[in-house]
């Protein structure tokens, strides 16, 4: 994978109001050597990039908002054919995928901000094989007839993010390989009723593994069953709050998984 001007790359082998959380097991896995930052500048953001890749590395999740400020979570290990961009215009975010896919790579994490006539996209390729399926610029009824379409694939979506404006939001998702487990998704649900979601999901053994916070302040996620015991889950974070947040769960053992902002409201996920 090559640089383009506005784009950030790394290549190596490919070419706060808390809705819920579950308390954190005593006995939880340590976490892993890892890094993660958020609300950063696009040059900021870059050397990041740099310094992290030497250091052995790779991106789990990245996130885009508000005027381009970077979000993203790193672990060190794991995969070494993966890639990174960042800046990319709705037609550039195409334009890498179909390179990606001739080169055998699929995006796992993909993230875009702004109106749907000049968003702009990040997100991280890795090299794999299976069916993938995806979209951008959805509508929010085209989201749900395409995970409608995915799901008859025997795909689960395993990124989303909403972006596009308060009275036209968009949505950017990836449909790949089942990871494991039954799953559902939502979208559109205000705070209150993403909350009522998480308690009823909860009661059936779901988990929330995935969040997404639109421009009109709404939710999007995926709900998965995998029987996991130590994890948590916080929405409507200010950018300190989640930091806050961070530090409070770094001391349980946990670390965040996926992180995703917009207007300044931070949403994640900690394992």
């Amino acid at each position: 994978m090559r640089t383009t001007r506005k784009i950030a790359v790394v290549t190596s082998a490919l070419a706060a109001t808390a809705v819920a959380a579950a308390p954190a097991a005593a006995s939880a896995q340590a976490a892993p050597a890892f890094v993660a930052y958020h609300n950063v500048s696009a040059a900021q953001s870059a050397e990041k990039v740099r310094r992290l890749k030497a250091q052995g590395y790779r991106p789990i999740t990245v996130n885009v908002s508000d005027g381009e400020r970077y979000a993203a979570v790193w672990v060190k290990g794991g995969s070494a054919q993966w890639g990174i961009w960042q800046g990319m215009s709705t037609a550039g975010y195409q334009k890498r995928f179909e390179a990606a896919l001739k080169e055998g790579a699929q995006p796992v994490s993909v993230s875009a901000t702004g109106p749907a006539g000049s968003a702009v996209f990040t997100a991280v390729f890795e090299k794999k094989t299976g069916k993938i399926y995806a979209r951008h610029g959805l509508t929010g009824g085209q989201f749900a007839a395409a995970n409608t379409y995915a799901a008859g694939m025997g795909l689960a979506l395993t990124s989303v993010d909403a972006y596009g404006t308060p009275d036209d939001v968009r949505y950017v998702a990836v449909w790949s390989t089942n990871p494991g487990g039954a799953w559902h998704y939502t979208y559109g649900k205000g705070r209150e009723q993403h909350e009522a979601e998480f308690y009823a999901r909860q009661k059936k053994g779901f988990r929330p593994v995935k969040v997404a916070v639109a421009p009109d302040g709404t939710y999007a996620a995926v709900w998965r069953k995998d029987g996991l015991k130590s994890w948590a889950h916080y929405i409507d974070m200010s950018a300190a709050g989640y930091q806050a947040r961070f530090g409070q769960l770094q001391a349980k053992g946990l670390y965040p998984v996926q992180v995703n902002a917009e207007d300044g409201k931070y949403a994640a996920v900690w394992e």
